[in-house]
């Protein structure tokens, strides 16, 4: 793999454009853990590989408000190129592509990576490029719906733009060994971003992630828990129990395990809670 380089000019007229397809997407929903990078950056991952690699080839991205997918298909002509996303805006950013930008391949899929991955999804992409949530639950998630959507010969890759605390770094490289998926490449501070994400910094990383044949995700279907940075930091989290209960784990009950074994205190369900976040199950 040999990252591609563009001429000044073709570079210009390709950023021209991005300056006046990016207003499409407004400010950056740090809620979903947006942060959006430059427009450098949003070039730079699509030219880590040539522009004929992702030539009729099936590519997915899990989450785009970065609009990588946007530099693709100006650059290349794939078979499928299918953003992921339940950000409100990205129908109108894709109709945009397809229509206005004559990327024809450019396809929107309303879906909740929290739930199943669509079984028509499976096994069918080269390329999948997401932009993970800021903690280690959501890069399991996000990861695991990548691995879902690989095909599983050997061939396939992951472009994993992400960053989290640097005391989790290890846990990180520990779900690529679970998932049995191979490192090709770490770009440390890959990923420039104009202003402080919430972890203060102004960079992350990016990992190229090779899909084995072995490969296999560790979390197969529905994800219940909490995900995105503010609702894995906060110190207070709200489960629904299906009588309609709210529970309240870290006050009277101090994990979610515990809750488990003691049941609903209002009913005394003991089997499936589901994390009460502001971000609707789609």
């Amino acid at each position: 793999m040999n990252s591609f380089q563009l001429n000044d000019e073709e570079k210009k007229q390709i950023l021209s454009k991005y300056a006046e397809f990016s207003s499409l997407r407004g400010e950056p929903n740090q809620e979903l853990d947006q942060y959006f990078v430059t427009q450098d950056t949003s070039l730079k991952r699509v030219l880590l590989f040539q522009p004929e690699e992702y030539e009729n080839k099936w590519i997915i991205f899990l989450g785009d408000m970065d609009l990588v997918g946007f530099h693709l298909g100006l650059l290349a002509k794939p078979k499928d190129l299918a953003v992921l996303d339940i950000d409100k805006r990205m129908p109108e950013i894709v109709f945009s592509m397809k229509f206005n930008y004559k990327i024809r391949s450019a396809r929107y899929i309303n879906h909740d990576l929290r739930i199943r991955m669509l079984a028509v999804l499976k096994n069918q992409y080269d390329f999948i490029f997401t932009e993970s949530p800021m903690t280690i639950e959501g890069n399991e998630v996000f990861l695991s719906r990548a691995v879902q959507c690989a095909k599983k010969d050997g061939d396939s890759r992951i472009i994993l733009s992400t960053d989290i605390k640097e005391e989790k770094k290890d846990e990180l490289y520990s779900l690529f060994d679970q998932m049995n998926l191979e490192v090709e490449q770490h770009i440390k501070d890959f990923n420039k971003y104009s202003f402080k994400t919430v972890l203060g910094k102004t960079n992350s990383d990016l990992f190229i992630l090779r899909v084995l044949e072995n490969s296999k995700e560790n979390i197969v279907n529905h994800y219940l828990g909490p995900m995105f940075f503010r609702e894995i930091e906060q110190k207070v989290k709200p489960y629904r129990c299906k009588c309609g209960n709210i529970i309240e784990i870290g006050k009277k009950i101090s994990s979610v395990d515990e809750l488990y074994e003691k049941g609903c205190p209002k009913c005394g369900h003991k089997e499936v809670f589901v994390y009460n976040s502001s971000i609707k199950l789609e």
